[in-house]
């Protein structure tokens, strides 16, 4: 009985191995092999010299195949703010070559400003093999020429808060994407960014760089209703005490707020009205001061 019982096991077990070889999953094959751009978008100072864009083969066994390209101008032209370095309009994997790059070299202006610039490239061919969804890179250059350059970057807020006393964090401030005398500063309240609500206000820089000027009252944090404001009196309450915010920008780079400003709750139809009960647990007296890190 226990020799039929052993058979019988042996059997079954067969069965369950013959199954699992009808049930395998598919694999991956070269015929499914297909080239692609390792980044749908690149960006590189003007300064960069050259730009190495990586282009990559995905191939189970290693496949040969040669991958032409072309360049599509935008705001950058081909012979005027890059060129293509690799020269031939091509690159070749051998078998076993999975990641390859396309060099163009970027043609700076130094010493004058034109706004960032962008150009795509993108794959005429791939070859024998399959092209994959990323057949488009598309570069920004960036120019390091912008006038409020030396504002952008992290910066080291200090304040005081009649409620938490010397308080410090980290905002930036990053340009304007068209207008060269807008700056953008995000999180000038660290209350709400504390809780992952990240936010931006914008600023006007006059000619003479000297001053940041932010127009009162503005959005602050949508999702709350906030802005934030302004004021030009010890009593911040005072409906008169309503006005822009200025930052005066020192010759160190220091960016100081001598007026106060602070962040309420437009409760009451977001009239902009600085009632008391609008006021939101933020307040910082004038003082804060803003240094690069």
């Amino acid at each position: 009985m226990k020799k039929i019982f052993y058979l019988f096991s042996i059997v079954v077990m067969g069965m369950l191995v013959a199954s699992c070889h009808l049930n395998d999953l598919p694999t991956f094959d070269d015929k499914d092999a297909f080239a692609s751009f390792s980044n749908s978008s690149m960006k590189a100072a003007e300064n960069v010299g050259t730009l190495n864009i990586p282009v990559h083969v995905t191939s189970l066994n290693g496949v040969a195949t040669t991958v032409t390209y072309e360049f599509v101008n935008g705001t950058a032209s081909q012979g005027v703010d890059f060129e293509d370095a690799t020269g031939s309009g091509s690159i070749s994997f051998a078998a076993g070559e999975s990641e390859k790059y396309i060099s163009v070299k970027i043609i700076p202006h130094l010493g004058v400003f034109t706004g960032d610039r962008a150009f795509s490239v993108k794959f005429k061919s791939t070859g024998d093999i399959a092209t994959g969804a990323s057949n488009t890179c598309n570069v920004t250059i960036a120019d390091i020429d912008h006038p409020l350059s030396n504002l952008f970057g992290t910066y080291k807020a200090t304040a005081f808060s009649p409620w938490r006393g010397e308080y410090s964090w980290e905002l930036t401030i990053s340009k304007d994407e068209s207008d060269v005398t807008k700056i953008w500063m995000t999180d000038p309240d660290p209350y709400f960014a504390s809780y992952g609500y990240s936010a931006k206000i914008y600023g006007i820089v006059n000619d003479a760089k000297t001053e940041i000027t932010f127009p009162n009252s503005q959005e602050h944090v949508s999702a709350y209703s906030t802005v934030i404001v302004g004021f030009n009196t010890p009593d911040p309450y005072d409906a008169t005490a309503d006005v822009d915010l200025v930052a005066t920008i020192g010759a160190d780079g220091t960016i100081t707020f001598p007026n106060g400003y602070g962040v309420y709750y437009a409760g009451d139809g977001m009239d902009y009205v600085l009632d008391v009960e609008d006021w939101y647990y933020e307040l910082f007296n004038g003082g804060t001061t803003l240094k690069k890190q």
